[in-house]
């Protein structure tokens, strides 16, 4: 996995095992130089005690307790057979040598102890204490490199180097731990690294594997119970709990990441709708004023060519006229639902005053195309804004009457919806060319596309397809209005 062989790995244990005896051996000698040095200054049994004392202490604290436990056993061995009499030999002729011996024994033993529990602590607490300052330096390091987007490869980089690893990098997951996206990584890669951080986020379980100058670590990103990835730290010797801190420092900056590209994606929509509604209020604000003079100018003009030639090219010129005003005004009607300056204010309204509204706006079809309305028994009223549904249908009705060949007729329906009884289903039919496929609604151009956002607004959808025998079918389906027990009807 960290591109060793076996031979490399069984060389480590090796080498501590020689380091130990090393070690072993210089206590040994240093015990062999002061009992040397003590007898050839004539010290006395009490001086050479306290001095093989300090030698076992100081050892202790170089060398670890197994070793100076053992030093303690050799040093009280020295102790009795070069300074207490008979001389040379282990035996002690003297009862209190046997305490004096014993109580450096057990001193020596327990001072190494106690010696080697405190360096111990004072080494965790050093350890902590570093561990602490460099996890505030990489969450200050982290959070600020990350203020702006793409900077968590640079971030989680420095992360891995302030906890001491040699190599490796930050893998993240696209929807599953199968799909993966390497966002920044330092040494060598094989190919299993890939399988272990899928393992990884499949089980939720840090994996650690020894390596040379360390070991190799893969941490989970855990966020809410997900793994949104792997931090992989190669060749480092920090302890687990710091690199498991320093992953959730990584979760949380990763998570911060993915939170400011939706922020800016979100602020760019908001930015990207704003200038969009603003163009289409300035456009139609422009647009009204001169279709406005245009429109009394033709009326004005038909008026006086209505016994002539041209009476009909004007009445054309009128319709066409009358119909981009009603497509301006509605664009401004969407420009304030989208700024949200004009609130939808549904009410009960019959399908059978909608419709009949519809043949008043449109008298120029009404008068060219007949229309034919029908609307069922039970069909409820709908609950909707009248003055958005009423441009609702008047948008599809023009659709119909220029798609359908002269003279054919136009058919308004409304009847319950019948999957859904909360629902009202009113329909435009005409016997057009329909649709070249399923979904094919381009040329059906503004007026449609006009007619879905203000059936959305509503509560409602548009939708279109084509007609059994030819043509199209254009349905609106609106909530229904609840209807009111007569028990509860307010009495007049």
């Amino acid at each position: 996995m960290s591109g060793q062989s076996p031979i490399a790995f069984e060389s480590v244990p090796r080498r501590q095992a020689l380091r130990v005896l090393l070690t072993l051996v210089s206590a040994l000698a240093l015990i062999a130089v002061v009992t040397a040095a003590a007898m050839r200054l004539h010290a006395n049994p009490t001086t050479a005690g306290f001095v093989y004392l300090i030698v076992v202490l100081a050892i202790s604290v170089y060398a670890g307790l197994s070793i100076g436990v053992v030093s303690s056993l050799v040093a009280t061995a020295c102790f009795n057979f070069f300074f207490f009499p008979p001389l040379r030999t282990f035996t002690i002729a003297e009862p209190a040598n046997w305490v004096a011996l014993g109580s450096f024994l057990i001193a020596s033993l327990i001072a190494s102890r106690l010696v080697v529990r405190a360096r111990r602590q004072a080494q965790t607490a050093e350890d902590r204490r570093r561990e602490i300052e460099a996890l505030y330096s990489l969450s200050i390091d982290l959070f600020s490199a990350t203020n702006r987007v793409g900077a968590l490869g640079e971030a989680a980089t420095r992360a891995l180097s302030n906890v001491g690893a040699t190599g490796g990098g930050l893998i993240l997951f696209e929807g599953s731990p199968n799909m993966q996206s390497v966002i920044c990584w330092t040494g060598p890669k094989e190919d299993e690294v890939e399988d272990l951080a899928a393992g990884v986020g499949r089980h939720h379980q840090t994996l650690e594997f020894p390596a040379r100058g360390g070991r190799d670590v893969y941490l989970p990103l855990k966020l809410g119970g997900t793994v949104i990835g792997v931090l992989v730290a190669r060749g480092s010797y920090t302890a687990k709990r710091a690199l498991e801190s320093v992953a959730t420092l990584v979760a949380l900056a990763v998570e911060r990441e993915r939170f400011v590209e939706e922020t800016s994606h979100l602020q760019a929509l908001r930015e990207s709708d704003a200038l969009k509604t603003s163009l289409l209020r300035a456009v139609s604000h422009d647009l009204s004023t001169p279709l406005t003079a245009i429109s009394l100018l033709v009326e004005r003009l038909r008026r006086r060519l209505s016994t002539s030639d041209l009476g009909e090219a004007v009445s054309d010129l009128a319709e066409q006229t009358a119909r981009l005003h009603r497509r301006i005004e509605n664009l401004l009607a969407m420009a304030r639902l989208e700024s949200g300056t004009f609130v939808p204010r549904p009410e009960p309204t019959p399908p059978a005053d909608l419709f009949r509204a519809v043949r008043e706006h449109l008298p120029l079809v009404v008068q060219n195309r007949p229309l034919r309305v029908e609307v069922s028994d039970d069909c409820p009223d709908v609950f909707a804004d009248p003055s958005l549904t009423l441009e609702v249908l008047v948008n599809l009705v023009e659709n119909a009457d220029r798609a359908s060949p002269p003279g054919s007729e136009v058919e308004l329906r409304a009847h319950r919806h019948p999957l859904d009884a909360q629902r009202v289903r009113m329909e435009i039919l005409d016997r057009g060319a329909g649709l070249a496929g399923e979904g094919d609604t381009a040329r059906r151009g503004l007026g449609l596309e006009i007619a879905r956002s203000f059936a959305a607004a509503n509560g409602g959808e548009v939708m279109l397809t084509n007609r059994p025998g030819g043509g199209a079918v254009a349905r609106l389906d609106l909530p229904a209005a609840k209807l009111v027990p007569a028990a509860e009807a307010p009495h007049s």
